[in-house]
């Protein structure tokens, strides 16, 4: 007698699959209701909310004998490879049919008695390969999470506490770099049979050998979030850590020929504002460079209101032909006063920052 435990809040769900399964396994299978059994062969979670994968994960951690078969709404299909890091035997999405629904029960059970029961395509739907694990390689669970989290979705300290045990001891992120660039040699990169984005992972993984960094592919870019230690209130304090960002954007320049251009967004202690961050980092990637192309910092970006008003209308206006008196008259500065001011607060006179505008349109 096999034990089968139905974690389903939906009670229409929960009754249908109960029919299904006791029309079928009559006398094979008993529905148990415990809280926390330590008996259970297969335990059936709906997956309706993304908290839900994080019950799954708890239930796996108490009981590494059961069989878990998530069933997942179809607008959370994109969170299966979960099911590949707990290493889950199956996958149901909804509307699940019930000869699939019979089919997946039966070989879970017919592989109960095998601890080399393997995930095959016939009883997996919508998973994708594992992806490497390195020190600073995100494990599918986490990359969940910090895409909810950079998004602004997470919202309470509840579910922050629900998730802080899927993160090393040193914690969550509190500095997010926007990455971008391009390689000058596509075809050289071809012939070494190589991946851009597995080769910055590496070059700044050696770099950063004592952990604080991690990656994320976030809406088609490439994201660095790193933990700054708390003595230091920029990344432009930690001059070691500044020093191996620059280290690694020139050798991978002349080495391999990519060239990278990083936004740096602020400091959030709080995990729950680490949104903030991504989208700074993002705005001074898209920002005339105070000092440094490849490096820009968010904290350069001119706080001064005429200045940014300034910049606006650049902005806006890039692609006429635009004069530096025509520019000042905006906000009734003179010629020589409103160049000098300028310069001070973006670290680039009036020609170069309209060029970088305009080729940075152009790309």
């Amino acid at each position: 007698m096999y034990s089968v435990k139905l974690v389903v809040k939906d009670q229409l769900e929960y009754e249908k699959l109960e029919d299904w399964i006791t029309e079928e396994f009559m006398g094979n299978i008993a529905l148990v209701e415990e809280v926390k059994p330590t008996d259970i062969h297969i335990a059936i979670f709906e997956v309706s909310t993304w908290l839900d994968w994080v019950k799954i994960y708890r239930f796996h951690k108490r009981n590494k004998k059961s069989k878990i078969i998530p069933l997942l709404e179809p607008s959370l299909l994109n969170t299966s490879p979960l099911a590949i890091e707990l290493k889950l035997s199956s996958l149901l999405v909804k509307d699940v049919k019930k000869h699939k629904f019979i089919r997946i029960l039966k070989q879970v059970l017919g592989g109960i008695s095998s601890e080399d029961h393997a995930l095959t395509s016939d009883n997996v739907i919508g998973l994708h390969q594992e992806p490497k694990k390195g020190n600073h390689h995100t494990l599918p669970f986490q990359e969940a999470f910090l895409r909810r989290l950079l998004s602004g979705e997470i919202k309470s300290e509840e579910e922050l506490i629900q998730t802080r045990s899927l993160f090393p001891v040193d914690g969550l992120p509190n500095v997010v770099c926007f990455i971008q660039g391009f390689i000058r040699c596509p075809a050289w990169k071809e012939e070494q049979d190589w991946h851009a984005s597995m080769i910055i992972q590496d070059y700044f993984g050696k770099r950063f050998r004592e952990g604080g960094i991690s990656f994320l592919s976030y809406r088609k870019h490439l994201l660095m979030l790193i933990r700054l230690p708390s003595k230091y209130g920029s990344l432009k304090d930690w001059k070691e850590g500044e020093e191996g960002i620059l280290d690694a954007i020139e050798g991978l320049e002349r080495e391999h020929g990519v060239h990278l251009y990083i936004g740096v967004g602020s400091i959030y202690r709080e995990p729950l504002l680490l949104h903030q961050s991504y989208r700074e980092a993002y705005k001074a990637r898209r920002t005339s460079p105070y000092e440094r192309l490849s490096l820009r910092y968010y904290e350069e970006i001119t706080t001064d209101q005429q200045i940014q008003k300034c910049t606006d209308y650049i902005a806006q206006c890039c692609t006429d032909n635009l004069s530096i008196k025509q520019v000042a008259k905006q906000i009734n500065f003179s010629v020589p006063y409103f160049s000098r001011i300028f310069k001070q607060e973006t670290g680039r006179n009036f020609v170069e920052y309209v060029t970088f505008v305009r080729l940075q349109r152009a790309v």
